[in-house]
């Protein structure tokens, strides 16, 4: 598996060989990602309902429409090899 940088740098290679609009594409791409798939900055001053309400919206915001896991997934000797 490669390294964060090592995936950093080639996809900074592999972005300087296109064309300025694939670029933009890639930009874009990045950008939607960022927005869609990161977590909320957590606000100290915010009270723990506050908190709540804004985890509940984060929530809220991501599909639910995947299936869920299955019984087998769960268990210990399916996640670990021992």
């Amino acid at each position: 598996m490669k390294t964060t940088m090592n995936i950093e740098q080639a996809v900074i290679e592999n972005l300087r060989k296109l064309p300025i609009e694939k670029q933009q594409e890639v930009l874009n791409f990045t950008e939607t990602l960022t927005k869609t798939h990161s977590l909320p900055s957590p606000d100290p001053n915010l009270t723990p309902k506050e908190r709540a309400e804004k985890w509940r919206k984060f929530v809220d915001s991501h599909s639910s429409n995947n299936p869920p896991l299955p019984e087998s997934a769960l268990h210990r000797d399916t996640m670990y090899e021992d």
